[in-house]
């Protein structure tokens, strides 16, 4: 890890970095794109991971906003901001990318150690080769697409990072975090390429989209916080953080519908990260064609609410309710 190259530019300077990945057929280059800002002394170098998954854009507008808060005057070492991580998924707005005639649909965040024969792969190895590898440390956003929202920081609490990962998920400022096995639970995810290459990590899963300015707005003033929370820890700047209490949970009960239907929840984005109690009716699902209840979703027992849907169609198996409870043996 000595001989890493970090990625920066000259101090007290912003730039953008291109890195291509290939051409398409259409002879339009694909390429990641990379906001950097070095400060004036030296320090870590904290990259800011956004768009793994194509649909999950509402973190391009907390990353905008550190981007135009943070001064290179007052900043030691190197920010690294990456909006677009998969840019062939964020074409067609999708989780996955469609590697049409190669190997189908294709998760990034399940192939990003272990294939370079996609583009999603191709893409990847970009990724981990000019981006994750001259990094230290690094925040990979994963919230909610639209009509879902999420509350909750992951981390590694297996793997040989796992007590600095643990610190920075703490650090993040979050009421709930959650460890995890991230070898047996991510496989070739970012977490395993971080690990890889020996930065520690953690996965920002706070908020989602559709739900309005009001509930919108403060999901990313809190995300905000949270990357300056982080850059505070690791010295890069010189403000109060007062520690804030965190508990470690696991996730109880996911309950998604296992037809397609109308996704109608009895609660609202408000119970985001509130106790729930066995029993409590959570929403329904509807058929769109003859307009009766297929589906009832009740929490099975007593928890916090980690994940919280909005009125919206579903396929089978999308995202519903995500109960979560104290971890039985935090890390």
């Amino acid at each position: 890890m000595t001989s890493r190259v970090l990625l920066r530019t000259r101090p007290g300077e912003r730039q953008i970095l291109r890195f291509p990945v290939l051409t398409d057929l259409d002879g339009s280059e694909l390429a990641i794109h990379v906001h950097v800002v070095s400060g004036t002394a030296d320090g870590p170098t904290l990259t800011l991971l956004s768009g793994v998954h194509g649909n999950e854009w509402f973190s391009h507008a907390v990353l905008r906003a550190v981007l135009a808060g943070t001064d290179p005057a007052t900043l030691r070492g190197t920010l690294v901001v990456v909006p677009a991580a998969n840019p062939y998924a964020l074409r067609t707005v999708t989780r996955y990318s469609n590697d049409i005639q190669q190997v189908g649909f294709v998760n990034m965040n399940k192939a990003i150690l272990r294939d370079t024969e996609s583009i999603t792969g191709r893409t990847g190895q970009v990724l981990v080769e000019q981006i994750i590898e001259r990094s230290t440390h690094l925040l990979d956003f994963h919230p909610g697409p639209w009509g879902t929202t999420w509350g909750v920081v992951l981390y590694d609490a297996t793997g040989p990072l796992s007590a600095a990962s643990r610190e920075l998920a703490v650090a993040f400022g979050m009421p709930y975090i959650q460890g995890e096995d991230a070898a047996v639970a991510f496989p070739n995810s970012v977490f395993d390429a971080a690990s890889a290459a020996g930065v520690s990590a953690i996965g920002v899963e706070v908020g989602g989209l559709g739900f309005g300015s009001r509930s919108e707005d403060d999901w990313i003033a809190r995300n905000v916080d949270g990357v300056r929370r982080v850059m505070i820890h690791l010295g890069m700047l010189d403000e109060p953080a007062p520690p804030r209490p965190v508990t470690d949970v696991e996730v109880a009960w996911d309950l998604r519908p296992g037809h397609g239907g109308m996704l109608v929840p009895e609660i609202t984005e408000d119970r985001l990260l509130t106790a729930t109690t066995g029993g409590e009716l959570l929403g329904r699902l509807l058929s769109p064609v003859d307009l009766t209840i297929i589906e009832e979703y009740r929490s099975p027992g007593d928890g916090i609410l980690l994940s919280v849907p909005r009125s919206h169609p579903v396929h089978p198996y999308n995202f519903g309710f995500v109960i979560g409870r104290p971890r039985r043996s935090a890390a």
